[in-house]
């Protein structure tokens, strides 16, 4: 028979911190912006522009340095454009949406009941691979060799999470009541990242550290964790320093914040 519960150490005092914060929308457009002003709040032009650029740039290196067979697609290969890229990022979205077992069933016209005219009309199924294949983010040359000290497994995406977290904090600041969490996202690349999860489906994953509005589902801050190799030494466990870092990287620490998460954020 169990015995009779105790304490073992002094109950310690409620900090009932009142909340300072300023939560909502801020430096919105007019009310009456379309939704795609909005949705280049977040993916601007300066992005836009920076993808473009390295997207061509990877195609020129990637096509003066391969041997291309004589039917190589890459030999098609014409500069990237800045609406070009606008259409591929609409594409890609709406793939999000029509969901398809591989991307040439979107242009598949083998069954008019089964037919995707608006992707076909967006591109040809040959340019939109095209972009996909060279799609980049960053300079190869510019990412520090794998033997480095200063290589980092997220290199190649790590401009788009800065860019996002600039813009989610700048645009938009949380109610009171937020969560920290993992995001999974399942991936067929090989990288130091991935985390094996045995529990998934997808048993190979990169996982991310999010820290979101409770009410809305509103990302104020995400992180990528790569790996223990890759993460500081700390005198904290993961899960405070994880939750401490989200916290001021937006600005949100000792505000009177009620932060929730489970049990693995709270390990002492």
């Amino acid at each position: 028979m169990a015995g009779v519960w105790f304490r073992v150490m002094p109950p310690e005092p409620v900090q009932n911190k009142p909340f300072s914060g300023n939560p909502g929308p801020k430096n919105m457009p007019p009310r009456n912006a379309s939704p795609l002003q909005y949705f280049l709040l977040f993916f601007n032009l300066n992005l836009i522009r920076e993808v473009v650029r390295q997207t061509n740039r990877y195609a020129r290196t990637h096509i003066r340095n391969t041997f291309l067979s004589r039917f190589s697609r890459a030999r098609k290969w014409v500069p990237l454009t800045i609406n070009e890229m606008k259409g591929f990022l609409a594409v890609i979205l709406n793939m999000g949406i029509v969901r398809k077992p591989t991307i040439p069933e979107y242009w598949n016209k083998s069954h008019d009941s089964q037919l995707s005219r608006w992707f076909m009309k967006m591109f040809s199924r040959n340019r939109f691979q095209l972009i996909l294949k060279f799609f980049h983010l960053v300079d190869n040359k510019k990412i520090p060799n794998r033997n480095s000290p200063n290589y980092r497994p997220d290199s190649k995406i790590r401009p788009l999470i800065d860019h996002f977290n600039r813009v989610a904090t700048y645009f938009y600041t949380p109610d009171r009541n937020i969560c920290v969490d993992e995001s999974l996202i399942g991936t067929r690349g090989r990288t130091a990242m991935l985390q094996y999860i045995p529990s998934k489906a997808a048993k190979f994953r990169v996982k991310f550290w999010v820290l979101a509005e409770s009410t809305t589902g509103y990302v104020a801050h995400l992180k990528c964790y790569l790996g223990k190799k890759f993460t500081p030494t700390s005198n904290l466990l993961q899960g405070t320093e994880v939750v401490l870092r989200l916290l001021k990287n937006c600005n949100l620490l000792q505000k009177g914040y009620h932060v929730v998460c489970d049990s693995f954020f709270l390990q002492f």
